[in-house]
C-alpha cells in the first residue's frame, strides 16, 4: 500500500523506489519502526499524498504562433461583448466571449474543422466547449472553411451564461493534430492529439459598453471600440462584421 504513493516532505519528495530501497535495506523487525518514523515526519507536511499531475502543455505569449499540425494559430486578444446581431444568444442575459487570432492553414488541403482549433480554459458557464461561430475579418463573414497558405484574422465566439462570473483572464488552448495511421490500417490521416499544442493566457477586454471596430493587434482599446456583427439587410445576405468609425 505504501509503495503505491509518493512521500512528500516540504520541498523534497521521497520516491517510491527510494522508500522501498530503504525498507529492503533494514532488518524485517526494524521496518515498521522506519515506517512509523516516516509517517510521523510527513504528518507535519500533509502526510502521505500523491504528487499532483503537471501540465505539460507549452506556454506561449500573446502574438507568438502555436503550431497545431495542419494549422498555425497566433492569439491576438480575448474580449467580452454583449449583443452582437445577427449572432443569437440562448438567453439575452448571456454574453459573448471571443478570441481574435491569426490563423494559417499549413496543410495542403482546405479545412472545415475551424471549430476544432481551440478551447477555453478557466472559464465558467460556457454554453458549449466548441465556439458557436467563427467570423472572418477579411470579408466580415461567418465562416466554416479556411484555405492553405492564406493567413486570416478570425474571431472565435463562445456564449457564456450571464450567471457565471465575468472572467478577467482566459487561457486559450490551441489544439493540434498529427498526420499518422490508425491501429487497423496503414492509411495516413490527420488525427487529433490527446494534449493541446500550446496554451496562451490572455487578459479579457470588456467591451460591452462600447461600440465600433476592433483595435489592431498591439494597440490599446479606446472608447467606442468593440466588434459589431451585422447583416447587410439584403435577402439571403451572409452575416458580417461591420466596423464603424
Amino acid at each position: 500500500m505504501l509503495a503505491a504513493v509518493s512521500v512528500t516532505t516540504g520541498r523534497g519528495q521521497l520516491s517510491r523506489r527510494l522508500f522501498r530501497g530503504l525498507l529492503d535495506g533494514v532488518a524485517p523487525q526494524l521496518r515498521w519502526v522506519l515506517i512509523a518514523l516516516v509517517l510521523a515526519g510527513t504528518a507535519l507536511f500533509g502526510g502521505l499524498e500523491t504528487a499532483p499531475p503537471k501540465d505539460k502543455t507549452p506556454q506561449f505569449a500573446v502574438g507568438v504562433p502555436v503550431d497545431g499540425g495542419p494549422w498555425r494559430v497566433e492569439v491576438i486578444d480575448v474580449r467580452l461583448a454583449g449583443d452582437l446581431p445577427p449572432l443569437h444568444r440562448q438567453d439575452e442575459k448571456n454574453r459573448w466571449l471571443y478570441v481574435t487570432a491569426n490563423v494559417t492553414i499549413t496543410a495542403h488541403e482546405s479545412w472545415t474543422l475551424t471549430s476544432k482549433m481551440m478551447r477555453l480554459s478557466g472559464v465558467e458557464g460556457l454554453i458549449a466547449k466548441e465556439p458557436s461561430d467563427m467570423v472572418l475579418y477579411r470579408d466580415k463573414r461567418v465562416i466554416r472553411r479556411l484555405h492553405p497558405n492564406m493567413p486570416e484574422k478570425v474571431a472565435f465566439f463562445w456564449e457564456q451564461s450571464g450567471d457565471a462570473p465575468v472572467p478577467t483572464t482566459v487561457t486559450v488552448l490551441v489544439l493540434g493534430m498529427t498526420y499518422r495511421g490508425d491501429s487497423f490500417s496503414t492509411e495516413l490521416q490527420w488525427r487529433a492529439n490527446e494534449d493541446p499544442s500550446g496554451r496562451v493566457t490572455v487578459p479579457v477586454i470588456d467591451v460591452r459598453a462600447s461600440r465600433g471596430a476592433t483595435p489592431s493587434p498591439g494597440t490599446s482599446p479606446s472608447p467606442d471600440t468593440s466588434p459589431r456583427v451585422s447583416a447587410s439587410g439584403r435577402p439571403g445576405a451572409t452575416p458580417s462584421v461591420r466596423t464603424s468609425p
